[in-house]
C-alpha cells in the first residue's frame, strides 16, 4: 500500500540521516535559548538596553547571506555531506562559546566590554555555520526523499525546529526553577549555552557515517566529465545572473516564516513577561504553541505532497493575515492572562504558524536545480532570514512603541509579502521568465497525481541512499523533472540542463 511505502521511506530517512536531524535541533536550540535569556542577557552585555539586546540577535542574522553563500558552494562543488559536517562545528564553537564569556557583573568594566565584543563575534561564526546548516539539511532530505513524500520529508525539518525551541524552553525553566532568577542572571545563564556540547558532539560523530546526496553525485560524475571545471566565483556568478529571479521568490516566499518565527514566537515571550505573566504561565503557553506547530508539521507536509506546496501556503498567508491582529489584541489586552493568552497565542498562532513554519523550506529548495541548488537556496534563504527574521524583534519592539498594534500589523504585513511571492513566481513563470518547479512537476498548484506519481526516481537516489529499490511510478524522463540531469559543454562553458 502506498502508506506503507511512504512510511517505509520515512524510516529509512531517519535511521540513516538522523545526525543531520540532531544538528537542526541544536542550531534552533541556540537561537531560542537566547531569546528566552534575553532578560539575563541584557543586563550582563548590554546594560539593560533592549534595543541593543535585539540588535546583538540579529548579528546572526547578518552573518547567515555570508555563510549561505560559502557553505552554498561548498555543498554544490565538494558535497553535502562536506557542508554540513563543516557547518555543525562551527555552530557548536559559537553556541558553547557564548556561554563562556566574561561580563561586568563577574568582574572589571572591561571585561564586560571585552566579553560584548566576543559575543558579536561567536554570534557571527554562529550565524555562518547555521546558514549552511539549515539549507544543506533541507538540500540533502529533498534529494534522498522519495517524491511521493518530499514535503512530509521535509517536515521533519519543521519539527525539529521545534523540538529546538521546545528544548530551549525546557532547559531555560528546569535552570531557573534549580538555581532561582538570581543565580540566572548572575552566572547560572550559562548552563543552557554549555549543555549544547552533548547533542553536538553526538551529532558530529554521526555525520561521519552520513552517505552522499545520489543525486549529488550523479550531477557531479556528469560535470567531472567536462573540459572546465567551475571555480568557486564562476559557480557563485553562474547562480545569480541565471537564477536571480527565483531568489527574489525565494526571499519573499520565507518572509512569513521567518518574520513569525522570531518576532511572533521569539520576541512575544520577552514582551509576555514585561507585562505581568509569570515564568510559569509563560512555559505553558510557549510550550502549547510548539507543540502545536509539532503536531501539525507532518499533516501540513501531508498536504503539501497532496495539494501543492503553493496551494497550502497561499491558504496559510492569508488565513494569518486575517487573524494576526485579532490575535495580537487578545494577547495586547490579556498578557498577564494565562487562559486568553494560551488560546490566541498557543493554538491560534501555533496552528497558523505550523503551516508558515513547515512548507517554505521546501518551497524555496524547489526553485533550483541540483547543480546549483545548494548555492542559491543558502544564498536566498539566508537572505530573506537575515531581513526579515534577524530585524523582526527589532521592528516589533519599535513599532510596539509606536502604536500598540505594531507587532500584529508586522505579521499582518510579512504574510502579505510572502503571499505575493507566491502569487509574483507563477505570473512570472507562466511568462516564461522563471521555471518554479525543478524537482517535481508541478508542486505548487497540483495534486499528488501531478506532483509525485507522474516522477522517475533515479536509480541512485533513493536505492543507494536509503538501501532498497523503490517503486518507479512511471517510465520517461517527465518535463520539469530535474531527478535526471544532463550536462553539456557549450562553448568552454559548463551548462547543466534540466
Amino acid at each position: 500500500m502506498a502508506s506503507d511505502s511512504v512510511s517505509r521511506d520515512l524510516l529509512a530517512v531517519l535511521r540513516i540521516y538522523w545526525s543531520l536531524l540532531l544538528g537542526n535541533i541544536v542550531e534552533w536550540y541556540e537561537y531560542a535559548i537566547y531569546g528566552h535569556l534575553a532578560s539575563s542577557l541584557e543586563k550582563n552585555f548590554f546594560k539593560g538596553s533592549a534595543i541593543g539586546l535585539w540588535l546583538g540577535f540579529g548579528v546572526t542574522f547578518l552573518a547567515r547571506p555570508l555563510g549561505g553563500i560559502v557553505l552554498g558552494v561548498v555543498g554544490d562543488r565538494w558535497g553535502r555531506s562536506t557542508a554540513v559536517n563543516i557547518s555543525i562545528v562551527g555552530m557548536l564553537v559559537g553556541t558553547v562559546g557564548q556561554g563562556c564569556l566574561p561580563t561586568p557583573i563577574n568582574g572589571a568594566e572591561w571585561l564586560g566590554d571585552l566579553g560584548l565584543v566576543l559575543l558579536v563575534v561567536l554570534r557571527f561564526i554562529q550565524g555562518l555555520s547555521a546558514a549552511g546548516e539549515i539549507v544543506t539539511i533541507t538540500t540533502f532530505l529533498t534529494e534522498v526523499c522519495s517524491p511521493r513524500m518530499l514535503c512530509r520529508g521535509v517536515s521533519l525539518i519543521a519539527m525539529t525546529v521545534n523540538l529546538g525551541f521546545l528544548s530551549a524552553k525546557a532547559v531555560t525553566f528546569i535552570v531557573e526553577a534549580a538555581f532561582g532568577a538570581e543565580a540566572v542572571e548572575q552566572w547560572a545563564w550559562r548552563v543552557p549555552f554549555w549543555l549544547a556540547i552533548i547533542p553536538g558532539m553526538i551529532a558530529i560523530m554521526g555525520r561521519r557515517h552520513v552517505p552522499e546526496s545520489g543525486m549529488f553525485l550523479e550531477m557531479k560524475e556528469k560535470l567531472q566529465a567536462l573540459p572546465e571545471q567551475e571555480t568557486f566565483v564562476s559557480k557563485l556568478k553562474q547562480t545569480v545572473t541565471q537564477y536571480w529571479l527565483n531568489m527574489l521568490v525565494g526571499m519573499g516566499g520565507v518572509c512569513a516564516f521567518a518574520t513569525l518565527q522570531y518576532s511572533c514566537f521569539v520576541w512575544t515571550q520577552s514582551f509576555l513577561a514585561s507585562h505581568g505573566m509569570s515564568p510559569n504561565d509563560r512555559m505553558i503557553v510557549g510550550l502549547l504553541a510548539r507543540l502545536t506547530q509539532t503536531a501539525l508539521n507532518f499533516f501540513c507536509g501531508w498536504a503539501g505532497d497532496i495539494f501543492g506546496v503553493g496551494s497550502v501556503m497561499l491558504v496559510g498567508t492569508l488565513a494569518t493575515m486575517v487573524a494576526s491582529v485579532p490575535l495580537w489584541s487578545v494577547m495586547l489586552h490579556h498578557a498577564a492572562s494565562l487562559t486568553p493568552v494560551a488560546l490566541a497565542f498557543g493554538v491560534g498562532l501555533g496552528c497558523l504558524g505550523s503551516v508558515m513554519t513547515t512548507l517554505p523550506y521546501y518551497f524555496v529548495v524547489e526553485l533550483f536545480p541540483t547543480h546549483v541548488r545548494n548555492t542559491a537556496v543558502g544564498i536566498s534563504y539566508n537572505l530573506g532570514f537575515a531581513v526579515f527574521g534577524g530585524l523582526s524583534p527589532l521592528m516589533a519592539e519599535v513599532l510596539f512603541a509606536q502604536t500598540h498594534l505594531g507587532p500584529g500589523l508586522l505579521w499582518c504585513a510579512a504574510c502579505g509579502v510572502t503571499a505575493f511571492s507566491i502569487l509574483a513566481g507563477m505570473l512570472c513563470q507562466r511568462a516564461g521568465l522563471l521555471k518554479m518547479a525543478h524537482v517535481r512537476r508541478t508542486p505548487y498548484f497540483g495534486s499528488q497525481r501531478d506532483g509525485a506519481l507522474r516522477v522517475v526516481e533515479s536509480k541512485s537516489v533513493a536505492t543507494k541512499n536509503l538501501g532498497y529499490d523503490v517503486e518507479k511510478s512511471c517510465s520517461g524522463n517527465p518535463e520539469g523533472s530535474d531527478w535526471s540531469t544532463e550536462a553539456s559543454s557549450t562553448s568552454g562553458n559548463i551548462n547543466v540542463a534540466v
